[in-house]
């Protein structure tokens, strides 16, 4: 924002500039945040001093993967630390090709719910799938799946993951549904046991917290419904939910695809990633319908005052044969709402100083 009456300066999700020039008063600065150009300068009679009055810096700038973060506070761990265990996770999607690319500028969307309910779903709710988005296989649009294993992953700082795995592997293997000539790629970016571990991935969902989130699954070719795993193909997504008050977000969703795949595979992932998490996207307005539907009950006076029932798997085991860094856990019946349970008592203790 500009420092003479905090307009914002910059309205475009992508492209560059060497400068940037308030449309209020004018004032300019370069693309490394000094005020290089004041209207009626002279005015001020010598009492602005150009070099105190750039842009606000981060104090903290860094990135992983590609994956540029800014943090506000100087005092804040450094990203590597805040990132921790949920690094090993993270390399599976985006450290398992040389680059990615973004197969557009995000879409974004405004949606009348509080922002933690996409945070929490995404980085433990599982069990929410065969009920929300359990028309495909009612309808019989999707070829059955093998039986899953679930994994979840909590850390430290509150970022939490979800994992579902097959148990009866389909032959061949659906790699999740990603480009078979890739292998040799993702074999040489991932440890022997990432590597091994990702042919038994269905869907992988995780929340770097607050409010950043991800999730590699895959869908049905273009044209193809109901075809069988191995004609699937991935597809990754990466989001933040804008908070715009209590009872209101903007959605920021980018499709990401890698950079050495087929141009061909890059078109079909994009054309999945839109029908399914884009803004028209059939499972993305599954969860806005209801998320959207808990924000508005909540608004009634009695509905507010409700204790909600988040104790499902309040005993999870350590999962043995996770090959990441702890702690990881499975469930009887692979389900759990532990992840969510880490997310909000994270977010109680942001709030008031100590946890839940």
């Amino acid at each position: 924002v500009c420092r003479h009456r905090a307009r914002m300066l910059c309205s475009v999700d992508g492209g560059n500039a060497s400068h940037f020039m308030c449309p209020y008063h004018g004032w300019t600065y370069s693309n490394t945040g000094e005020l290089t150009g004041v209207p009626y300068f002279e005015s001020y009679q010598g009492r602005l001093v150009k070099d105190e009055w750039g842009l606000q810096e981060a104090p903290q700038v860094d990135s992983y993967r590609g994956l540029i973060f800014a943090c506000w506070d100087a005092a804040a761990p450094s990203l590597d630390d805040y990132l921790g265990s949920m690094k090993w996770t993270m390399d599976l999607i985006f450290g398992r090709a040389d680059a990615f690319e973004v197969t557009g500028p995000p879409q974004r969307w405004v949606v009348d719910c509080n922002w933690k309910l996409g945070s929490g779903n995404f980085g433990g709710d599982l069990h929410h799938v065969p009920v929300t988005h359990g028309f495909t296989t009612a309808l019989g649009l999707k070829a059955t799946r093998s039986r899953r294993q679930s994994y979840y992953v909590t850390t430290r700082y509150g970022h939490i993951v979800s994992v579902g795995c097959h148990l009866d592997m389909p032959h061949p293997k659906p790699y999740l549904g990603l480009p078979r000539d890739m292998m040799p790629e993702y074999q040489r970016n991932l440890s022997p046991e990432q590597f091994g571990f990702m042919e038994r991935i269905q869907t992988m969902a995780g929340t770097v917290f607050p409010n950043l989130s991800y999730l590699n699954s895959s869908s049905h070719s273009p044209g193809e419904w109901g075809a069988p795993p191995e004609k699937e193909v991935s597809f990754v997504t990466l989001r933040q939910w804008q908070p715009l008050g209590p009872d209101k977000m903007e959605m920021w969703s980018w499709g990401l695809v890698e950079k050495n795949a087929s141009e061909q595979w890059k078109r079909d992932s994009k054309t999945c990633y839109q029908r399914t998490f884009g803004a028209a996207g059939v499972f993305e307005q599954d969860d806005l319908e209801n998320w959207a539907e808990i924000t508005r009950g909540l608004r009634g006076a009695m509905a507010n005052r409700l204790w909600l029932h988040y104790g499902m798997g309040q005993t999870p085991s350590p999962a043995p044969d996770w090959p990441g860094p702890p702690p990881a856990y499975n469930t009887d019946r692979a389900m759990s709402e532990i992840n969510e349970r880490v997310f909000y008592q994270r977010w109680h203790e942001m709030l008031y100083g100590h946890p839940a």
